[in-house]
């Protein structure tokens, strides 16, 4: 009778020892490595595929969700991306584009997950930054340095054609003319980030351009509208790049393109350095009272510093104590000054606590929620002011309906220094990356009063979530206020390397 029970309590030991194997086996997390730190998402295996939230993965990179109940349906935005899954199914679409990636959808808790062994290939080939799944770490890889084949430019002059490739450090590179006038630039050790060169395709100057990595090599290939005759190279510094120039006296832009015109002198000299809100306009408060009028004007008289020490640069601040100034006052002395370069500081601030991470925006219609709710918090003042002087309704849930500014902004965007914009905006994005080590949600674009009334590239920095404990506390402190600071200066100086004289 012993042996019986005895037998019947180690079974049951067994079985409950099974089932928490079992369990632990199932419930498990999937690391996120991103911009030097390192985040717990939730997943689970099935049949040795490994499922990670990808709500979760939403949330630290940026973009935004839809869930469409009839139908099943959830999108995902990011950038100029968007993938459209439907639960249950290995299909998805992106962009234009179907695929497969051989396991279903699967919903669980709320969210959706999906099959990192097939389905993170199809993220790293849109993204800039490179995307990779480590099954023996159960690591989700996100790296800004991955690449340092970064960036093309191509540009006209007076007798030809300018193309850059920017590189990270100095490589070994050979260039050579195919039939078709096809120019290639293979780079020994060379890994492109392929989604931001082939965004670089310019109908004016050529008919197409694609990009070849191989293991230990990448090659670039550009079909032009002229005829290559006379051609050379060279490896430039500061910042690294290969310059091609292509001789052509003859050569002239078809007539309704034209070339951008940079600043009021092709010089990128003056810069403004714009700290959000101040006096009466606090911004967003931290949980623990700090505001963010105040870091905004920190890390501001930190950048001028950095650019006046330097003498490359005159410095504008729109303003350099804690005073009111409107949006429309901001923009006048941007424009007064005649300026190349505008930068505007903020913190993020958010109802859910958890959220975090700096973005970087520059100035073209919203594309996702995330950003129309940081552009109406960041005009918000501008719309009071407007309500005020108006008498339009002042309940903030009717003020975008009912206040035509909006409507107005959105559909009259600048777009003459869109491109320009959108390149400071990459550069700020990569030398954040470089220094931060707080979660990196990318570069947007929203619909901000004050970029749109500044005639020069600008771009709008959003520090960090002040609503955010942890982060409140990093914006606070002096070390992370200068790590911004020089960010944002290091991209000043490689956006004037970049465009100046061209």
């Amino acid at each position: 009778m012993f042996g019986i029970k005895a037998n019947i309590r180690i079974f049951s030991v067994l079985i409950v020892l099974f089932l928490l194997f079992s369990v632990s086996s199932i419930a498990k997390t999937v690391k996120v490595s991103i911009s030097g730190t390192t985040e717990n998402i939730h997943a689970f295996q099935e049949k040795n595929i490994t499922y990670f939230s990808f709500s979760e993965l939403a949330d630290i990179i940026g973009g935004t969700m839809d869930w469409q109940i009839i139908g099943h349906e959830v999108s995902f935005r990011e950038d100029t991306n968007k993938f459209m899954f439907v639960i249950g199914s290995p299909y998805f679409n992106r962009n234009d584009s179907t695929f497969n990636m051989t396991y279903p959808v699967k919903y669980e808790n709320g969210q959706i997950f999906l099959p990192a062994e097939t389905f993170i290939h199809f993220m790293d080939q849109v993204f800039y930054q490179k995307i990779s799944w480590d099954k023996s770490t159960n690591t989700i890889r996100l790296d800004s340095e991955y690449f340092n084949v970064t960036d093309m430019a191509v540009s006209t002059k007076a007798n030809g054609l300018l193309i850059e490739i920017f590189l990270t450090s100095a490589l070994a590179y050979d260039v050579y003319v195919t039939e078709g006038n096809w120019i290639n630039v293979t780079i020994r050790g060379g890994m492109l980030n392929i989604p931001q060169i082939q965004s670089r395709l310019d109908r004016r100057y050529m008919y197409n351009l694609k990009t070849y990595q191989q293991e230990g090599t990448a090659q670039i290939s550009i079909r032009l509208k002229r005829k290559i005759k006379k051609w050379h190279h060279k490896l430039q510094n500061d910042p690294p790049r290969i310059q091609i120039s292509i001789a052509d006296i003859n050569f002239e832009m078809e007539p309704q393109d034209s070339s951008p015109h940079i600043g009021p002198d092709k010089k990128i000299d003056v810069i403004v350095i714009d700290p959000g809100h101040g006096g009466i306009d606090y911004g967003a408060i931290g949980p623990h009272g700090t505001r963010e009028k105040d870091v905004a004007l920190r890390i501001a008289k930190d950048l001028a510093k950095l650019i006046r020490k330097d003498k490359q640069f005159k410095v504008i601040m729109t303003r350099d104590r804690d005073k009111t100034v409107s949006l429309q006052q901001r923009a006048d002395i941007a424009n007064n000054a005649s300026c190349d370069l505008f930068l505007s500081i903020h913190a993020n601030s958010s109802l859910k606590k958890y959220v975090r991470g700096w973005n970087v925006f520059f100035l073209a219609p919203a594309k996702n929620d995330s950003a129309r709710a940081v552009a109406q918090f960041e005009n918000s003042a501008f719309l009071r002011n407007q309500v005020r002087d108006n008498n339009y309704s002042s309940d903030p849930d009717n003020i975008e309906y009912e206040n035509p500014i909006l409507n107005i902004l959105n559909e009259m965007i600048m777009t003459e220094f869109q491109a320009e914009s959108q390149d400071l905006a990459m550069m700020v994005d990569r030398e954040l990356r470089r220094k931060l080590n707080i979660t990196a949600r990318g570069v947007d674009q929203a619909g901000f009063f004050v970029l749109n009334k500044v005639y020069a590239p600008s771009v709008l920095v959003e520090t960090g979530f002040i609503s955010n404990k942890n982060e409140e506390k990093l914006l606070r402190s002096k070390k992370y206020q200068k790590e911004v600071a020089n960010a944002l200066y290091n991209a000043i100086k490689k956006f004037k390397a970049k465009y100046e004289n061209q």
